[in-house]
């Protein structure tokens, strides 16, 4: 019964204070927080009416002040801002699946409508000038707060209105096209099979390769192993600007290198410190006090009046000082030796893999060394003063490390390639627009002269165009 009191009293204690908190939290205004504690709240107390209703007041109160910052920040002109507070907003009320007032469900109305104005400056404009790419990409930064059943209306009023400006742009840059310009032919099928429309397919322009193959091994790899490596780089290379699947050319990369790990055990002698408590004897003075009795007279006056003298008996103190024998202890450091086996383990790791892709340059070469050393003892002493336990080391398997090696080599591998386009065909200071769409081949931001001609054709487009040839 005093134990189930004690874990009573502790935990009104500890409800006591996260109120306490929550409460200091909602007088700074910090209503979703303060509602946050009250859910840490309700969780130990499921059926505590008043917090129920305290945690009731704090959500409302929270809901009120998010949408009110939105509306201000909407009323001085920012509408990103507004937008996310209006996403917090929405956020909340769906986690807490809240009523709204009938004010709050009117300054809703508003937040939507002022966030459909945006969005229609935002996305509708550029998709309206044929950017269907930029337009889009505005729409997804935008979909966790059009995810909401609020603002599917206005969610699917931007998205088909994306999706016309895409087909629109796909048939007007389906004419642009020439027979002399296969990348730029490429780029047209890629954009306008984006937004599920026609276009040709061309021919696979002369710099592409088809599916690469492999000579050479690297010593240590069973064959499974070999294979794996094989299979990580050609996905990397199939994913690569260099590749296209109709591709005649197929190149022959070498791979070359070793993996090997190596163990080795020997006999030690560790010594493990410890302290030893030891009696020893020592002396310390101790002090007594004697009373030693004596007799002596006095004076004292009888029943009649006269004075007479007796003995009595009376006693003197004395200090008497001497040393006894007491038994001490002190720490005396010891060491405690005992035999082990060292272990050690090292997983070392060099593969090279090279191939010309570029007549006019050198051979494209990527390499990787790595190396994973390892050592721990072996025992079964155990020895409680010195903390001395048996002992098992732990190594890094060599399999589960070389799959890491692999993956980090494929990573390696897909980002050489990228560049070695880039290098390849996006470092002329003058580009024709067939050579500007084979520079974005490369997936990534394409260099200023690239951009420049694509933008005489794209607009604001061109910066977007390196997401159609991106790896998944």
């Amino acid at each position: 019964m005093a134990r189930l009191l004690l874990v009573s009293l502790l935990v009104l204690c500890a409800c006591t204070t996260l109120r306490g908190r929550a409460d200091s939290l909602a007088q700074k205004g910090m209503f979703v927080e303060a509602a946050a504690i009250y859910d840490d709240l309700i969780r130990q107390s499921p059926y505590d009416q008043e917090l129920l209703l305290a945690r009731e007041d704090l959500r409302s109160r929270a809901l009120a002040q998010l949408l009110s910052n939105a509306r201000e920040a909407r009323l001085e002109g920012d509408d990103e801002e507004a937008e996310a507070w209006l996403l917090r907003f929405l956020n909340h009320r769906t986690a807490w699946n809240s009523k709204l007032n009938g004010g709050l469900e009117s300054s809703l109305r508003e937040e939507v409508d002022g966030t459909r104005r945006h969005l229609q400056r935002l996305i509708g404009n550029p998709a309206r000038q044929g950017h269907a790419l930029t337009a889009e990409q505005s729409l997804q930064r935008k979909q966790p707060l059009l995810a909401h059943r609020e603002l599917a209306l206005i969610s699917r009023d931007m998205e088909w209105l994306v999706l016309q400006s895409g087909k629109t742009s796909c048939q007007r840059l389906r004419d642009t096209s020439t027979d002399d310009s296969p990348h730029w032919r490429e780029l047209v099928f890629r954009y306008c099979g984006h937004w599920r429309e026609y276009a040709p397919r061309p021919a696979t322009a002369p710099e592409l390769f088809g599916p690469p193959s492999w000579t050479g091994t690297v010593e240590g790899l069973d064959e499974a192993q070999q294979a794996q490596l094989e299979a990580r780089l050609t996905q990397a290379f199939e994913s690569s600007p260099w590749f296209a699947p109709g591709g005649s050319a197929r190149p022959v990369f070498s791979l070359e290198g070793r993996f090997v790990t190596q163990r080795d055990s020997h006999p030690v002698e560790l010594t493990a410190p410890w302290t030893e408590s030891v009696p020893y004897t020592d002396h310390e003075d101790r002090t007594e006090t004697i009373e030693e009795p004596y007799e002596a007279e006095e004076e004292y006056t009888d029943s009649k009046g006269k004075t007479k003298t007796r003995k009595v008996t009376k006693y003197t103190k004395h200090t008497h000082t001497y040393s006894v024998p007491v038994t001490r202890y002190r720490d005396v450091p010891r060491s405690f030796e005992y035999h082990a086996l060292r272990l050690s383990q090292a997983h070392h790791v060099a593969v090279a893999s090279s191939v010309v892709l570029d007549a006019r340059r050198g051979p494209f070469t990527v390499t990787l060394q790595d190396q994973l050393s390892e050592s721990g003892h072996e025992h079964d002493v155990t020895f409680t003063e010195g903390n001395v336990r048996p002992q098992r080391p732990h190594f890094t398997l060599a399999e589960a490390w070389l799959e890491a090696k692999v993956e980090a080599l494929r990573v390696a591998f897909s980002r050489q390639l990228a560049e070695h386009w880039r290098e390849s065909y996006c470092s002329t200071p003058s580009l024709t627009l067939d050579e500007a769409a084979r520079c974005a081949r490369a997936g990534v931001a394409v260099p200023i002269q690239a951009s420049r001609v694509l933008s005489d054709i794209l607009g604001a487009d061109a910066t977007q165009v390196p997401a159609l040839f991106a790896s998944p």
